[in-house]
């Protein structure tokens, strides 16, 4: 498109992709006879618009073991367009590892990135620098793995070991995108990619995790993960002041439950039932080694820290003469009437006793 104007020092704006130069300048010669520009102080200007160049972020490897300092990122909000939220989300591209760019081509994440707030995307936080990388604890199944945030002081990549991981905002755990998310989405084809050409994970890994979560929806598998155990004695956060719920993975496929011991039913109070504490404490499931449930599936819930301080919601709630928790949580087995540990039965018919067996 020509922008003309009559002035001492004109300008001739073009795109490169719709005008050669040649053209450019045989356009200004006849534009230039037309307004009888013949004075030495006459002089017409060539310029060029450039497009805009849209610069994303490029990784080529999710192995720590491999990282380059190329392989550095920013998801830091930026200030772009502020009446925009998405404009200041990140956009990444992926690039296959050395031994297979031949076969394959860059893979842009179709949909930026996101940092969890309330189960809802939205900016990650200040200082978010560092790099993407593959995380499995071998202690948990395939099946367990996850893309994390590895938050650096630095932009080299021997500074990956000093930094810490991106937590999520209510602190329960690290942000990452679950290896079935990743394997049932097509926005993070990029990262299965990747995954697959580093040897992290194998062809039939992935396809496996994607048949567990098939007709769950993807914010769905976000929200699963964040509440998924893989093993018995695998800790997470029980939130006194809610129904705490919870899913296992199993070998074939997914079963979820909600525990119902947080809440107190009260003949006295108005409500139906109330939650007696608030707090929240960190606990894991263990085998019950009381005698009387030798050569039995029971678990227990065993109490490993407090995060933050149980109180009382209710002065007149007396432990001990309603159903519920028989005192406030302290470090060792979660307790109820009679002193003794609260015990589950993983052969019943519930969902809770499902989940149980699964994880034994």
């Amino acid at each position: 498109m020509l922008k003309l104007c009559r002035t001492s020092s004109c300008t001739h704006y073009l795109s490169y992709s719709k005008f050669g130069l040649g053209r450019a300048h045989l356009g200004v010669h006849r534009w230039q006879r037309r307004c009888n520009f013949s004075g030495p102080s006459e002089s017409v200007k060539l310029t060029t618009r450039r497009p805009k160049v849209n610069f994303r972020r490029r990784i080529f490897t999710l192995d720590p073991s491999r990282l380059q300092d190329s392989d550095f990122i920013d998801l830091s909000p930026k200030s772009r367009n502020p009446r925009n939220p998405r404009s200041q989300l990140p956009s990444i591209v992926s690039v296959p590892s050395i031994t297979q760019r031949t076969s394959s081509l860059p893979s842009r994440l179709r949909s930026v990135l996101s940092y969890y707030r309330n189960g809802t995307g939205s900016r990650f936080p200040e200082n978010s620098h560092g790099f993407l990388y593959y995380h499995h604890d071998p202690r948990l199944p395939p099946t367990s793995g996850a893309v994390r945030f590895r938050l650096t002081p630095n932009a080299h990549a021997s500074s990956f070991s000093g930094g810490t991981d991106l937590m999520l905002p209510d602190g329960r755990g690290p942000w990452a995108i679950w290896l079935a998310t990743i394997a049932s989405a097509a926005k993070f084809l990029g990262l299965k990619q990747l995954l697959i050409s580093d040897g992290l994970v194998t062809p039939e890994l992935v396809e496996h995790c994607r048949k567990l979560v098939t007709g769950i929806s993807g914010s769905s598998v976000s929200r699963l993960y964040r509440h998924m155990l893989f093993t018995l004695e695998q800790p997470w956060v029980l939130d006194l002041a809610t129904l705490p719920s919870f899913s296992v993975m199993g070998p074939l496929h997914i079963e979820g439950a909600q525990i119902g011991f947080t809440k107190v039913q009260s003949i006295e109070r108005s409500e139906r039932i109330f939650f007696a504490y608030s707090g929240r404490c960190m606990v894991r499931f263990e085998r019950s080694l009381a005698p009387e449930h030798a050569g039995k599936r029971v678990a227990v819930i065993r109490v490993l820290e407090i995060l933050t301080p149980i109180v009382s919601t209710d002065s007149t709630f007396i432990p001990g003469h309603k159903g519920g928790l028989f005192r406030i949580p302290t470090v060792g087995s979660l307790l109820a009437k009679g002193d003794r540990p609260i015990a589950i039965k993983a052969d019943g018919d519930s969902r809770l006793s499902r989940c149980l067996r699964l994880l034994m």
